[in-house]
């Protein structure tokens, strides 16, 4: 547990999982460049911890202040009431000049509840996502509508996102259009050597002339028949297509377990494989012919590389992939995953004109983030 002073750190980088370490570390970095790095302090709430710590590690990043609040088997309201108070005694003693909160997990959501109660300004990467519909996904889509409500700026990652929020009604001098800072983390990771985990995979994968599909399942609200359902469609469908092999990284929190070991498991073209690395994943994505997700960092990934991605959920905030053709919402029906698959596996990779697909950034969203907190800062020293 890491515990240090934050005396004259004015800019504290909130996360708590492990999408919030990813996305986030670009920011951190951008920051420690424009303000020095003694003036950025990263704050965990240890909301995912063997995630968060994998993440961190990954990226050579250390915690200055660690709230450490996951307990094994904690409700979300546990974990709600555990993270406010743990940033009501951060707050009492130091007041930075911006709390930075990224996405939409209950991290963010608290953290920003307890800087609005503390005067503190709060600026939310990654504003703006909407589904319209508070059980899908869940709690995810209250929290970031909440994280709106407190927030004093607003860096939305696409127009789609910038519209929603001066719709709502905030002011537009409080809503930037910067991008997302998770696909400057794909950069830079796709820029680091390949592990030799992935490479085997990779390697094994190519020598038996397969071709390679990625596999994401984690979401509390698939969890059940929905999950069942829609493994039944991966079961039917590498059946249905023996030039084709599955990468599945298993989440930890095991949403997926009984079906995976029902449908998967026995299945030699399906690699099962505990928790990959950022890095690992991103590798493997990169040389994947399509995804099959309920995860929303996945879908922005895959369409930056353009690949085809079906979104096993029954709603989806990240419309701009589904309207660029590069994904398509299947819920987790047997039929309707089997129809979406079947389009994913005919479906080209679309080749960027730059290096990825601007859907959901260029990779440099970081740096603007940054210079809009310096520009909204009191001078050092003030």
């Amino acid at each position: 547990m890491y515990r240090e002073s934050l005396k004259g750190q004015k800019i504290w980088i909130l996360v708590g999982t492990r999408p919030d370490v990813i996305k986030q570390m670009p920011v951190y970095l951008a920051c420690c460049d424009k303000f020095g790095r003694d003036k950025v302090a990263l704050i965990g709430t240890g909301q995912h911890r063997d995630l968060l710590d994998q993440a961190l590690d990954h990226f050579e990043l250390r915690l200055n202040h660690d709230l450490n609040v996951m307990k094994p088997g904690g409700s979300l309201n546990e974990l709600s009431a555990a993270i406010l108070q743990g940033m009501e005694l951060l707050l009492r003693d130091q007041t930075p000049d911006w709390l930075v909160v990224q996405g939409d997990t209950t991290s963010a959501a608290m953290a920003s509840w307890a800087g609005f109660q503390n005067h503190v300004k709060v600026a939310h990467s990654e504003a703006g996502l909407r589904s319209y519909d508070l059980q899908n996904p869940y709690p995810e889509e209250a929290n970031r509508r909440l994280i709106s409500m407190v927030a004093d700026l607003h860096f939305a990652p696409t127009e789609d996102a910038k519209n929603v929020l001066l719709a709502e009604g905030i002011d537009s001098d409080r809503v930037l259009l910067t991008g997302n800072p998770g696909i400057d983390a794909l950069r830079m990771t796709l820029d680091m050597p390949e592990s030799e985990l992935s490479r085997e995979i990779r390697e094994r994968i190519e020598g038996d002339q397969l071709k390679l599909g990625l596999l994401t399942a984690h979401r509390r609200e698939n969890k059940g028949e929905g999950m069942a359902q829609w493994f039944e469609a991966l079961d039917r469908f590498l059946e249905q297509h023996t030039d084709l092999a599955l990468i599945y990284p298993i989440h930890p929190n095991l949403a997926a377990s009984e079906p995976a070991e029902n449908f998967l498991a026995s299945n030699p073209r399906v690699f099962m494989k505990s928790a990959l690395t950022y890095a690992e994943t991103c590798h493997l994505l990169e040389c994947c012919q399509f995804v099959v997700t309920d995860s929303g960092g996945i879908q922005e990934e895959a369409a930056a590389l353009g690949i085809p991605a079906v979104v096993c959920r029954k709603a989806t905030e990240r419309h701009e992939a589904i309207r660029a053709g590069l994904a398509r919402l299947a819920g987790t029906h047997t039929d309707q995953v089997l129809e979406a698959m079947e389009w994913a596996y005919q479906t080209p990779r679309r080749k960027a004109k730059e290096r990825f697909h601007p859907l959901f950034g260029d990779g440099y969203s970081a740096n603007r983030i940054a210079e809009q907190l310096a520009s909204r800062s009191e001078p050092h020293g003030q």
